[in-house]
């Protein structure tokens, strides 16, 4: 893949192989790479919760077994890419409910695992695990 041109307009982000690191315009990035590559299909979001409090949101897509990924580490808050991609709701949706990242722009963002009412965000490594509905054996389930 030829990066001349994004590397060009965007000299502030890292390349390292087929990984694009961000320090922030995620969602200017992403809609670039998707109409000026041929990376058009976002297979997945992940979210990874460092031990510095960051979540590192990794958007994975691939073209011809060729794998790209954009990475940017955010605390709370990021944008969405919604319009560019409707196939991130769902995992947008995940990753507010699991760590807790507020999508700026996503107008349906609610919790998909947990109940409503819970507190806290399991994925995040500052968790405390003390709630009995954690616990899946004979003596809660009563």
């Amino acid at each position: 893949m030829d990066w001349d041109k994004f590397k060009r307009v965007f000299a502030d982000c890292e390349l390292d192989g087929n990984k694009i690191i961000l320090q922030s315009r995620l969602h200017e990035i992403i809609a670039f790479v998707k109409n000026n590559y041929p990376y058009d299909v976002l297979k997945e979001i992940i979210g990874v919760h460092k031990p510095d409090g960051m979540v590192e949101l990794i958007y994975h897509s691939t073209v011809d077994e060729e794998d790209l990924l954009i990475s940017i580490s955010v605390k709370d808050e990021a944008e969405t890419i919604t319009d560019i991609f409707e196939s991130a709701i769902a995992d947008e949706n995940e990753i507010y409910d699991l760590f807790g990242i507020n999508f700026k722009g996503n107008k349906n963002l609610k919790r998909l695992y947990m109940p409503e009412d819970w507190q806290g965000f399991p994925l995040r490594k500052d968790y405390v695990q003390d709630d009995t509905r954690l616990c899946w054996n004979d003596d809660n389930n009563a």
